[in-house]
């Protein structure tokens, strides 16, 4: 029986996946974009510099560049690793394969990179590999100027971050995937709560060496420092502590006040992704601090405010987190003054309906998890108007009492889920890169190009394509 075809978009939330990519880019100075097994994007790009948006203009160029995106992340495949090369395009690139299955679904690129110990030779090439596509000579050499070129120490330390996001990428697909299959074959709370366990134990055994990605984020952040990279360096941090918390305590309960401290550290990330579009504001009642949760149930909520209430908005949004006692109740409270949500999509959630794709799976593995540690001593209640903002707010019955569910509030034995029941195969991990310095090579090396064979079809991923010929970088 041969085996279905996978995509990323079945596994993985390309929401999360594209927020992943932008802080990586963001962070290493660097280009970066996942793509398919034929080098077609699925997520948009990150910070794609203006070259390269010139080439992708042309048609013959943006073939070029899918077909060296498929090549790329081709050979990181049957390598098993990261791969490093110099482009069509002629710039410094790398690709990290992603793995499901043990089927190649595509791989996340990185580069666009002008080394600088011999920029003015790359730039001579870039201009002659790319002049005969139709750009303009003068503009395209003035927007290539404009590149700061990047040490290739700094660009090594890219391709190993490179390799730690593709794997993180893989690990959130792992822990999803096996929820929500084990989610759909259970049917009583009891059953719900052993198989949430055993989803939670499964994920932290995903091939992603905790001390390798620790070590190499403090080896980053140490980068940082000494090269004054003082964004960076917070970024580092701040993600290092992140991944630390989740991996250690996903199969535990744990104080409110860590879990607070952990969000106050989310979002000072994404400030720095959306500068003064975003504003926050986060309290909680000393008396609180102690009481206990399940591990990561605010910030799917906090990131769903980021996603779906300011990302789309170029005005400032203020999220709001808070935690609160009323009479016997606490109170947790995650509201935004964003987009908002239209009346169906909010009936939806509302009565537990979600729709039958990843873009809730974050939302509704909270509910569950929830449902499985109180019962009916926990209530959800969300309110919404478009244009002005959401409110979640978690109320948890401190007598152990069962609480009566309002009209706004979610029943969470209501809640749908999906069953995607594939495992995950991580391949042999990260892998550190020598990169040595990389010979030019000449325009009658690259040029001219067979036209036809780069508008034709892909073929098969397990062929070399041709006409594609990258020069790896040792």
């Amino acid at each position: 029986m041969q085996t279905p075809e996978l995509h990323i978009a079945d596994f993985v939330d390309l929401d999360l996946l594209q927020r992943l990519q932008d802080t990586f880019a963001e962070a290493m100075g660097v280009a970066a974009v996942t793509v398919d097994r034929q080098g077609k994007p699925i997520t948009r790009t990150s910070n794609f510099c203006k070259v390269c948006q010139m080439i992708r203009s042309t048609p013959v160029g943006l073939a070029r560049c899918q077909r060296c995106d498929a090549e790329g992340g081709r050979i990181a495949h049957v390598q098993q690793k990261p791969y490093a090369y110099k482009c069509a395009g002629g710039f410094l690139d790398a690709a990290a394969p992603l793995i499901i299955d043990g089927q190649y679904v595509g791989c996340i690129l990185c580069g666009q990179v002008i080394p600088a110990d011999d920029p003015e030779t790359f730039i001579q090439d870039i201009l002659a590999r790319n002049v005969p596509l139709g750009l303009p000579p003068d503009e395209l050499e003035a927007e290539l100027r404009k590149i700061e070129p990047l040490p290739r120490e700094r660009f090594k330390a890219a391709v190993e971050m490179l390799s730690l996001t593709a794997n993180h990428v893989i690990e959130k697909g792992a822990a999803s995937l096996t929820q929500t299959q084990l989610l759909q074959e259970t049917q009583e709370r009891a059953a719900l709560q052993a198989a949430l366990q055993e989803a939670q134990l499964r994920a932290l055994k995903a091939q992603v060496n905790p001390h390798f990605l620790f070590n190499s984020l403090t080896l980053l952040s140490y980068t940082a420092l000494e090269e004054n990279a003082a964004r960076t360096e917070e970024i580092a941090y701040s993600l290092s502590d992140l991944l630390r918390y989740s991996l250690r305590n996903m199969s535990a309960t744990v104080e409110l006040g860590e879990e607070i401290e952990m969000i106050e550290q989310y979002l000072a990330i994404q400030k720095i992704h959306f500068g003064d579009r975003l504003q926050s504001e986060v309290t909680l009642d000393p008396e609180l601090k102690r009481f206990e949760i399940p591990c990561m149930v605010l910030q799917p909520l906090v990131e769903n405010a980021v996603i779906h209430g300011l990302e789309p908005l170029t005005r400032p949004v203020t999220i709001k987190v808070e935690g609160h006692k009323e009479a016997d109740a606490l109170i947790l409270q995650v509201s935004d003054d964003g987009v908002g949500m239209s009346p169906e999509v909010l009936t939806s959630l509302q009565t537990g309906t979600f729709a039958d794709d990843s873009s809730s799976l974050g939302l509704q593995n909270v509910f569950h998890r929830l449902a499985g540690e109180f019962g009916q001593t926990v209530a959800v209640a969300i309110k919404s108007t478009p244009n002005a903002g959401t409110t979640l707010r978690l109320t948890f019955n401190l007598t152990g009492e069962a609480l009566t569910s309002q009209p706004a509030e979610t029943e969470f034995s209501h809640l749908s889920t999906i069953g995607l029941g594939n495992q995950i195969d991580l391949g042999n991990g990260a892998n550190y890169l020598n990169l040595r310095q990389v010979k030019s090579k000449t325009a009658q090396e690259v040029l001219p190009l067979n036209l036809d064979a780069l508008l034709s079809d892909f073929g098969q991923i397990d062929v070399a394509i041709q006409d594609i010929i990258l020069e790896p970088v040792q």
